[in-house]
Protein backbone atom coordinates (compact mmCIF):
# COMPACT_ATOMS: atom_id res chain seq x y z
CA UNK A 1 0.00 0.00 0.00
CA UNK A 2 1.37 3.83 -0.76
CA UNK A 3 2.83 5.50 1.90
CA UNK A 4 1.42 8.92 0.47
CA UNK A 5 -1.69 9.02 2.42
CA UNK A 6 -3.93 12.12 2.21
CA UNK A 7 -8.08 12.92 2.08
CA UNK A 8 -10.49 14.54 0.51
CA UNK A 9 -14.35 15.29 0.57
CA UNK A 10 -17.20 14.89 -1.68
CA UNK A 11 -17.25 17.97 -2.70
CA UNK A 12 -13.47 18.17 -3.60
CA UNK A 13 -13.50 15.12 -5.89
CA UNK A 14 -16.31 16.81 -7.97
CA UNK A 15 -13.79 20.06 -8.63
CA UNK A 16 -11.22 17.58 -9.30
CA UNK A 17 -13.03 15.58 -12.08
CA UNK A 18 -14.34 19.30 -13.02
CA UNK A 19 -10.40 20.39 -13.16
CA UNK A 20 -9.66 16.82 -15.10
CA UNK A 21 -12.26 16.86 -18.00
CA UNK A 22 -10.68 19.62 -19.91
CA UNK A 23 -6.97 17.81 -19.76
CA UNK A 24 -8.05 13.96 -21.13
CA UNK A 25 -10.47 12.22 -21.82
CA UNK A 26 -12.51 11.27 -18.63
CA UNK A 27 -14.66 8.57 -17.90
CA UNK A 28 -16.25 7.81 -15.03
CA UNK A 29 -19.65 6.31 -13.47
CA UNK A 30 -22.74 8.04 -14.70
CA UNK A 31 -26.34 7.07 -15.13
CA UNK A 32 -28.35 6.69 -18.50
CA UNK A 33 -32.00 7.85 -19.22
CA UNK A 34 -32.86 4.13 -17.59
CA UNK A 35 -31.23 5.24 -14.19
CA UNK A 36 -28.51 2.26 -14.81
CA UNK A 37 -24.81 3.23 -14.26
CA UNK A 38 -22.35 3.29 -17.48
CA UNK A 39 -18.65 4.23 -17.83
CA UNK A 40 -19.39 7.52 -19.72
CA UNK A 41 -17.68 10.44 -21.07
CA UNK A 42 -17.67 13.11 -18.59
CA UNK A 43 -18.74 16.32 -19.73
CA UNK A 44 -20.67 17.08 -16.38
CA UNK A 45 -18.48 16.85 -13.30
CA UNK A 46 -21.94 17.23 -10.96
CA UNK A 47 -23.38 14.11 -13.01
CA UNK A 48 -20.23 11.65 -12.16
CA UNK A 49 -21.80 9.22 -9.52
CA UNK A 50 -18.86 8.71 -6.62
CA UNK A 51 -19.40 5.03 -5.37
CA UNK A 52 -17.84 1.70 -6.00
CA UNK A 53 -19.68 0.12 -8.98
CA UNK A 54 -19.11 -2.94 -11.24
CA UNK A 55 -19.66 -1.85 -14.95
CA UNK A 56 -20.81 -5.13 -16.62
CA UNK A 57 -18.09 -4.92 -19.46
CA UNK A 58 -14.23 -4.98 -17.53
CA UNK A 59 -12.76 -1.33 -17.92
CA UNK A 60 -9.84 -2.74 -20.36
CA UNK A 61 -12.39 -3.70 -22.81
CA UNK A 62 -13.11 -0.15 -22.39
CA UNK A 63 -9.91 1.73 -23.16
CA UNK A 64 -7.26 -1.19 -23.98
CA UNK A 65 -8.20 -4.32 -25.58
CA UNK A 66 -11.88 -3.78 -26.90
CA UNK A 67 -14.28 -6.02 -29.32
CA UNK A 68 -12.62 -4.69 -32.69
CA UNK A 69 -9.32 -2.90 -32.84
CA UNK A 70 -8.41 -1.73 -36.07
CA UNK A 71 -4.48 -1.96 -36.44
CA UNK A 72 -3.06 -1.59 -39.99
CA UNK A 73 -4.49 0.18 -43.09
CA UNK A 74 -2.78 -1.54 -46.24
CA UNK A 75 -3.07 0.04 -49.77
CA UNK A 76 -2.17 -1.67 -52.99
CA UNK A 77 0.57 0.02 -54.79
CA UNK A 78 2.32 -0.27 -57.90
CA UNK A 79 5.57 -1.87 -56.27
CA UNK A 80 3.80 -3.93 -53.53
CA UNK A 81 1.69 -2.92 -50.44
CA UNK A 82 1.98 0.74 -48.41
CA UNK A 83 1.59 -0.17 -44.55
CA UNK A 84 0.46 2.04 -41.95
CA UNK A 85 -0.13 1.64 -38.31
CA UNK A 86 -3.03 2.77 -36.52
CA UNK A 87 -2.65 4.29 -33.39
CA UNK A 88 -6.27 5.34 -31.89
CA UNK A 89 -5.14 5.79 -28.32
CA UNK A 90 -5.39 9.31 -26.48
CA UNK A 91 -5.45 10.41 -22.81
CA UNK A 92 -7.56 8.76 -20.69
CA UNK A 93 -8.34 8.91 -17.51
CA UNK A 94 -10.91 6.48 -15.84
CA UNK A 95 -12.45 7.40 -12.29
CA UNK A 96 -14.34 4.79 -9.93
CA UNK A 97 -13.12 1.58 -11.68
CA UNK A 98 -13.60 -1.41 -8.84
CA UNK A 99 -10.04 -3.26 -7.68
CA UNK A 100 -11.02 -6.26 -9.85
CA UNK A 101 -11.27 -4.21 -12.94
CA UNK A 102 -7.82 -2.85 -11.69
CA UNK A 103 -6.63 -6.22 -10.99
CA UNK A 104 -7.97 -7.13 -14.63
CA UNK A 105 -5.23 -4.27 -16.12
CA UNK A 106 -2.56 -5.57 -14.31
CA UNK A 107 -2.92 -8.70 -15.53
CA UNK A 108 -3.42 -7.85 -18.83
CA UNK A 109 -0.17 -5.41 -18.48
CA UNK A 110 1.94 -8.81 -18.06
CA UNK A 111 0.29 -10.81 -20.72
CA UNK A 112 0.53 -7.83 -23.46
CA UNK A 113 3.87 -5.95 -22.06
CA UNK A 114 5.81 -8.19 -19.88
CA UNK A 115 6.62 -11.74 -21.21
CA UNK A 116 8.50 -12.68 -24.29
CA UNK A 117 6.55 -10.03 -26.95
CA UNK A 118 5.31 -6.56 -26.31
CA UNK A 119 2.23 -5.91 -27.93
CA UNK A 120 2.15 -2.08 -29.86
CA UNK A 121 -1.24 -1.66 -29.44
CA UNK A 122 -2.04 -2.36 -26.02
CA UNK A 123 0.84 -0.57 -25.03
CA UNK A 124 0.76 2.31 -26.54
CA UNK A 125 -2.43 2.83 -24.70
CA UNK A 126 -2.06 2.31 -21.67
CA UNK A 127 1.07 4.43 -21.21
CA UNK A 128 -1.66 6.91 -22.05
CA UNK A 129 -3.97 6.03 -19.10
CA UNK A 130 -4.29 6.97 -15.92
CA UNK A 131 -6.34 5.07 -13.02
CA UNK A 132 -8.57 6.23 -10.08
CA UNK A 133 -9.80 3.40 -8.00
CA UNK A 134 -12.46 3.29 -5.85
CA UNK A 135 -12.07 0.98 -2.96
CA UNK A 136 -15.39 -1.54 -2.81
CA UNK A 137 -16.63 -1.39 0.85
CA UNK A 138 -19.52 -3.14 0.25
CA UNK A 139 -19.64 -5.94 -2.74
CA UNK A 140 -21.29 -4.00 -5.62
CA UNK A 141 -23.61 -6.60 -6.57
CA UNK A 142 -24.17 -10.21 -4.96
CA UNK A 143 -22.22 -12.19 -8.00
CA UNK A 144 -18.89 -10.94 -6.06
CA UNK A 145 -16.69 -12.85 -4.47
CA UNK A 146 -12.95 -10.91 -5.20
CA UNK A 147 -11.71 -11.75 -1.65
CA UNK A 148 -12.16 -15.25 -1.92
CA UNK A 149 -10.01 -15.01 -4.81
CA UNK A 150 -7.35 -12.50 -2.87
CA UNK A 151 -8.17 -9.78 -5.57
CA UNK A 152 -9.83 -7.37 -3.10
CA UNK A 153 -11.91 -5.36 -2.62
CA UNK A 154 -9.35 -2.56 -1.60
CA UNK A 155 -6.24 -2.37 -3.74
CA UNK A 156 -2.71 -2.25 -2.51
CA UNK A 157 -1.19 -1.27 -5.34
CA UNK A 158 -0.98 -0.62 -9.32
CA UNK A 159 -3.07 2.73 -8.90
CA UNK A 160 -2.45 5.62 -10.02
CA UNK A 161 -4.69 7.33 -6.65
CA UNK A 162 -7.07 5.47 -4.84
CA UNK A 163 -10.08 6.90 -2.45
CA UNK A 164 -11.99 4.84 -0.24
CA UNK A 165 -14.98 6.35 1.21
CA UNK A 166 -14.35 6.09 5.50
CA UNK A 167 -18.06 8.14 6.49
CA UNK A 168 -18.81 11.44 6.68
CA UNK A 169 -18.22 12.22 2.51
CA UNK A 170 -14.78 11.87 3.28
CA UNK A 171 -12.45 9.67 0.94
CA UNK A 172 -8.99 8.47 2.02
CA UNK A 173 -6.69 8.78 -0.88
CA UNK A 174 -3.68 6.26 -1.70
CA UNK A 175 -1.22 7.80 -4.22
CA UNK A 176 -0.03 4.54 -5.77
CA UNK A 177 2.53 6.58 -8.70
CA UNK A 178 4.00 9.71 -10.20
CA UNK A 179 1.08 10.07 -12.14
CA UNK A 180 -1.42 9.79 -9.09
CA UNK A 181 1.10 12.58 -7.52
CA UNK A 182 1.07 14.56 -10.31
CA UNK A 183 -2.75 15.31 -9.99
CA UNK A 184 -2.59 15.74 -6.41
CA UNK A 185 0.26 18.35 -6.37
CA UNK A 186 -1.44 20.22 -9.71
CA UNK A 187 -4.81 20.18 -7.14
CA UNK A 188 -3.50 20.39 -3.69
CA UNK A 189 -6.13 22.57 -2.51
CA UNK A 190 -8.53 19.86 -3.18
CA UNK A 191 -6.55 17.68 -0.85
CA UNK A 192 -5.55 17.26 2.71
CA UNK A 193 -2.76 15.29 4.79
CA UNK A 194 -4.54 12.00 5.86
CA UNK A 195 -4.17 12.37 9.94
CA UNK A 196 -3.35 9.50 12.41
CA UNK A 197 -7.39 9.11 12.90
CA UNK A 198 -8.06 9.26 9.12
CA UNK A 199 -5.62 6.34 8.33
CA UNK A 200 -7.16 3.95 11.20
CA UNK A 201 -10.85 4.81 9.91
CA UNK A 202 -9.15 3.77 6.60
CA UNK A 203 -7.89 0.63 8.19
CA UNK A 204 -10.93 -0.40 9.82
CA UNK A 205 -13.31 -0.29 6.74
CA UNK A 206 -10.65 -1.98 4.60
CA UNK A 207 -10.96 -4.92 7.55
CA UNK A 208 -13.95 -5.01 7.84
CA UNK A 209 -14.30 -5.02 3.42
CA UNK A 210 -12.18 -7.85 3.37
CA UNK A 211 -14.69 -9.91 5.66
CA UNK A 212 -17.80 -9.11 3.70
CA UNK A 213 -17.66 -10.97 0.08
CA UNK A 214 -15.94 -14.51 1.29
CA UNK A 215 -17.32 -17.29 -0.03
CA UNK A 216 -16.37 -19.80 2.81
CA UNK A 217 -17.27 -22.93 0.22
CA UNK A 218 -14.08 -21.66 -1.51
CA UNK A 219 -10.98 -22.33 -0.87
CA UNK A 220 -8.59 -21.24 -3.57
CA UNK A 221 -5.13 -22.41 -2.69
CA UNK A 222 -6.45 -25.94 -2.30
CA UNK A 223 -8.41 -25.61 -5.60
CA UNK A 224 -5.28 -24.78 -7.07
CA UNK A 225 -3.51 -27.11 -6.04
CA UNK A 226 -6.17 -29.85 -6.69
CA UNK A 227 -6.60 -28.76 -9.91
CA UNK A 228 -2.74 -29.45 -10.90
CA UNK A 229 -3.21 -32.64 -9.75
CA UNK A 230 -6.28 -33.96 -10.70
CA UNK A 231 -8.51 -33.79 -13.61
CA UNK A 232 -11.76 -31.65 -13.20
CA UNK A 233 -14.40 -34.06 -12.36
CA UNK A 234 -15.90 -35.24 -15.39
CA UNK A 235 -19.84 -35.76 -14.62
CA UNK A 236 -19.69 -31.52 -13.05
CA UNK A 237 -18.41 -30.71 -16.87
CA UNK A 238 -20.87 -32.88 -18.56
CA UNK A 239 -23.59 -30.84 -16.38
CA UNK A 240 -22.32 -27.30 -17.15
CA UNK A 241 -21.78 -27.77 -20.94
CA UNK A 242 -25.04 -29.30 -21.19
CA UNK A 243 -26.56 -26.22 -20.22
CA UNK A 244 -23.80 -24.30 -21.65
CA UNK A 245 -25.47 -22.56 -25.06
CA UNK A 246 -22.22 -21.32 -26.17
CA UNK A 247 -22.77 -17.50 -26.47
CA UNK A 248 -19.21 -16.31 -25.30
CA UNK A 249 -20.30 -13.55 -22.89
CA UNK A 250 -18.38 -15.42 -20.01
CA UNK A 251 -15.72 -14.93 -22.02
CA UNK A 252 -16.25 -11.13 -23.78
CA UNK A 253 -17.13 -10.04 -19.66
CA UNK A 254 -14.12 -11.71 -18.18
CA UNK A 255 -11.11 -8.71 -17.70
CA UNK A 256 -8.85 -12.03 -17.92
CA UNK A 257 -9.84 -13.63 -21.61
CA UNK A 258 -6.79 -12.41 -23.57
CA UNK A 259 -7.97 -14.56 -26.63
CA UNK A 260 -8.26 -13.01 -30.34
CA UNK A 261 -8.51 -13.45 -33.69
CA UNK A 262 -6.76 -10.87 -36.81
CA UNK A 263 -8.74 -11.00 -39.79
CA UNK A 264 -8.21 -8.63 -42.72
CA UNK A 265 -11.36 -6.58 -44.59
CA UNK A 266 -9.68 -5.60 -48.46
CA UNK A 267 -11.43 -4.69 -51.42
CA UNK A 268 -9.48 -4.56 -54.82
CA UNK A 269 -6.20 -4.87 -52.78
CA UNK A 270 -7.14 -1.84 -49.92
CA UNK A 271 -8.14 -2.61 -46.47
CA UNK A 272 -7.80 -3.08 -42.97
CA UNK A 273 -6.66 -5.42 -40.49
CA UNK A 274 -8.33 -5.86 -37.17
CA UNK A 275 -8.04 -7.78 -33.91
CA UNK A 276 -11.58 -9.16 -32.97
CA UNK A 277 -12.19 -10.31 -29.18
CA UNK A 278 -12.30 -14.42 -29.58
CA UNK A 279 -14.14 -16.92 -27.27
CA UNK A 280 -12.65 -20.55 -26.05
CA UNK A 281 -16.25 -21.73 -25.66
CA UNK A 282 -17.86 -20.99 -29.37
CA UNK A 283 -17.49 -24.12 -31.63
CA UNK A 284 -15.09 -22.44 -34.66
CA UNK A 285 -12.79 -21.06 -32.24
CA UNK A 286 -10.40 -24.17 -32.21
CA UNK A 287 -10.58 -24.64 -35.81
CA UNK A 288 -7.62 -24.97 -37.90
CA UNK A 289 -6.39 -24.94 -41.66
CA UNK A 290 -8.02 -27.51 -43.57
CA UNK A 291 -11.16 -27.66 -41.15
CA UNK A 292 -9.89 -29.88 -38.62
CA UNK A 293 -11.18 -28.82 -35.31
CA UNK A 294 -9.09 -30.17 -32.12
CA UNK A 295 -12.25 -30.07 -29.57
CA UNK A 296 -15.27 -30.01 -31.58
CA UNK A 297 -17.33 -30.78 -28.56
CA UNK A 298 -18.56 -28.45 -25.99
CA UNK A 299 -17.73 -30.25 -23.05
CA UNK A 300 -14.08 -30.48 -24.39
CA UNK A 301 -14.36 -26.29 -24.42
CA UNK A 302 -15.76 -26.03 -21.03
CA UNK A 303 -12.80 -28.26 -19.39
CA UNK A 304 -10.59 -26.01 -21.57
CA UNK A 305 -12.06 -22.97 -20.46
CA UNK A 306 -11.86 -23.68 -16.54
CA UNK A 307 -8.05 -25.41 -17.10
CA UNK A 308 -6.91 -21.96 -18.91
CA UNK A 309 -8.60 -19.95 -15.55
CA UNK A 310 -6.91 -22.17 -12.92
CA UNK A 311 -3.89 -24.30 -13.88
CA UNK A 312 -2.40 -22.92 -16.64
CA UNK A 313 -2.56 -19.32 -15.81
CA UNK A 314 -1.22 -20.14 -12.50
CA UNK A 315 1.84 -22.00 -14.60
CA UNK A 316 2.64 -18.63 -16.47
CA UNK A 317 1.57 -15.90 -14.23
CA UNK A 318 1.90 -17.33 -10.73
CA UNK A 319 -1.78 -17.03 -9.99
CA UNK A 320 -5.31 -18.32 -10.79
CA UNK A 321 -6.87 -15.97 -13.71
CA UNK A 322 -10.20 -15.83 -12.21
CA UNK A 323 -10.55 -12.31 -10.40
CA UNK A 324 -13.94 -12.95 -8.22
CA UNK A 325 -15.53 -10.40 -10.16
CA UNK A 326 -18.52 -12.77 -10.79
CA UNK A 327 -19.21 -10.99 -14.08
CA UNK A 328 -19.48 -14.23 -16.07
CA UNK A 329 -22.20 -14.95 -13.64
CA UNK A 330 -23.99 -11.76 -14.32
CA UNK A 331 -23.61 -12.18 -18.42
CA UNK A 332 -24.56 -16.06 -18.41
CA UNK A 333 -28.29 -16.53 -19.29
CA UNK A 334 -28.45 -20.09 -18.35
CA UNK A 335 -26.39 -18.55 -14.75
CA UNK A 336 -23.28 -21.26 -14.71
CA UNK A 337 -21.68 -20.36 -11.38
CA UNK A 338 -17.61 -20.28 -11.60
CA UNK A 339 -17.70 -20.52 -8.05
CA UNK A 340 -19.60 -24.37 -8.29
CA UNK A 341 -16.09 -24.84 -10.05
CA UNK A 342 -14.02 -23.50 -7.14
CA UNK A 343 -16.15 -24.94 -4.92
CA UNK A 344 -16.02 -28.11 -5.93
CA UNK A 345 -12.51 -28.17 -6.11
CA UNK A 346 -12.06 -26.90 -2.69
Amino acid sequence: MSNDQLKMTNEGIIKLLDNLKGKANLLAPQKDEYGDLYLKKVTDASKVIIKHFKPLMPVVREVLFGQIEEMIKFKKTQGGAALESIDASEETIIFGLPTCDLEGILYNDVFFGQREFSDFYYNQAREKLTLISIGCTTPPNETCFCASMGHGPIAEDGFDLQLTNVGKETFFVNVGSKKGAKIAADNKTLFEPATEADLNAFNEVKNKASLLPVDKKINKARALDKMGREALDEKMIIEISDRCISCGACNYTCPTCTCFNVVDHAKDGDGTRKRVLDSCILGGYFRMAGGHNPKPKKDERTRNRYFCKFEWDKEKFGDSGCLGCGRCLDACPVKIDIKEVIGSLS
